[in-house]
């Protein structure tokens, strides 16, 4: 049944263009909201029409705007009916027949509060409940409507892009030998990040530096067969520049995030603010870790552009890794998770202003890892990392949202800043 109406809903987009958007703000908005989102494959329909915005042309921003807009009215509506019927939505039959959904929602966001509304974002099995179990749970109207338009924000980005890209792609030529090279390369990266994960998941002493050992591995391997992705490496260079030299307005306006200037004014902002919030450890993890990926960029003599942009990021997971020390670890997965809009656009900045190579966004990924990984597992030796207090967390989070700002503003510009690194 949910494949039949999904062919049929492609059939008739294809026909009828002009609904494109709205179609991309009730897929959103239907996978968002109660009880419906628990039976609509929304996540299939929206990669499938999110291709087609790609195919077809549609500017990106006005993709993910209409993603935005249809998953934040979605979550209201969410809000809005838990508000009104508190309790007496158990008594729908679809909760009768099936409890354990109210249950596992309400135990999620009695346990993360506030947060489980973003990371419930990306959660399939609660998505369309977290902002319903939040009405009827009286959560403040002007808090939900805050945390509801920055979960949105997160969320929009990771669930269009790739389909976007995807359709894009089907209008560019592609040279022989480029689906070979490309598809081993998603294999071998596939590969490393599920031993990564693994490492991860085992949570023993040598798990992180394990996980290190795995990112470096795969380091080596893409330093001896670079010269052999020769075709995926220019075909991807032209696609970008191709994007770049589009009328997206958006990607130079991003162009100072990846600027030395937003990485000092991030870490004179993180450094002592973790120092006031977490302790001294939580601080020197962050350094040792912009250190580390510092020289191993260096080592590897990549741009310096791509060292800006690789140490930002790079303090960027630390804050991710110290502020998500109390949950579990699928939560701090999710907490990577909804970041990927902030690490998109300090990566479109850079690619606004620089020539991609594939070796070195992916050697500066590499080396992201294998800092903050190696950072870590120095730190525990010592003992585990103790929790920073929740009412703490949302103003080191705040931080990196006021450099950029900062950043944006023009304060990039500052010379002494800027001639240091």
């Amino acid at each position: 049944m949910g494949d039949l109406f999904t062919t049929d809903l492609l059939n008739w987009l294809g026909d009828h263009r002009q609904w494109l958007g709205w179609c991309l703000f009730l897929i959103a908005m239907l996978e968002s909201l109660a009880i419906a989102g628990l039976l609509v494959p929304g996540v299939v329909l929206l990669v499938a029409v999110t291709a087609m915005a790609g195919a077809w042309g549609m500017p990106l921003l006005s993709a993910m705007g209409w993603a935005f807009a249809g998953a934040v009215v979605g979550d209201l509506l969410s809000f809005t009916l838990g508000r009104l019927f508190h309790q007496d939505i158990r008594r729908l039959s679809l909760f009768q027949r099936h409890p354990q959904w109210i249950a596992r929602g309400e135990a999620f966001f009695r346990r993360y509060g506030v947060l489980s509304i973003i990371l419930g974002r990306f959660v399939g099995p609660i998505r369309p409940i977290i902002p319903m179990i939040a009405g009827m749970l009286d959560m403040p109207i002007g808090r939900f409507v805050l945390v509801n338009l920055a979960s949105a924000l997160a969320w929009a980005p990771i669930y269009v892009i790739p389909g976007y890209l995807a359709g894009h792609a089907t209008r560019w030529q592609v040279p022989a030998y480029f689906w070979h090279q490309a598809f081993g390369l998603l294999a071998a990266v596939a590969g490393i990040a599920a031993l990564v994960f693994f490492c991860i998941w085992k949570q023993e002493r040598w798990s992180s530096l394990a996980a290190t050992g795995a990112c470096l591995v795969g380091l080596i391997a893409l330093s001896f067969a670079s010269p052999w992705l020769g075709v995926l490496d220019s075909t991807l260079a032209t696609w970008i520049e191709h994007l770049t030299h589009q009328p997206y307005p958006i990607l130079r306006l991003l162009g100072p995030l990846a600027d030395s200037g937003f990485t000092w004014l991030l870490g004179l902002l993180l450094l002592p603010g973790l120092a006031l919030c977490g302790g001294k450890r939580h601080c020197l993890l962050l350094g040792l870790a912009a250190l580390f990926n510092l020289a191993a960029d260096i080592a590897l003599q990549l741009p310096g552009e791509y060292l800006s942009m690789s140490t930002s990021l790079t303090m960027l997971i630390c804050l991710l890794i110290s502020c998500s020390r109390a949950f579990s670890l699928w939560v701090r997965v999710l907490w990577i998770a909804a970041s990927l809009p902030a690490i998109l656009a300090i990566t479109a900045g850079l690619l606004g202003n620089q020539t991609a190579a594939l070796f070195h966004l992916l050697a500066s990924g590499l080396t992201i890892a294998m800092a903050c990984l190696f950072s870590l597992w120095l730190m525990e030796r010592a003992g585990p990392l103790r929790s920073i207090p929740p009412r703490m967390i949302g103003i080191l989070m705040l931080l990196p949202l006021l450099a950029a700002l900062l950043s944006l503003s023009g304060l990039h510009q500052f010379q002494p800043l800027t001639d240091l690194l």
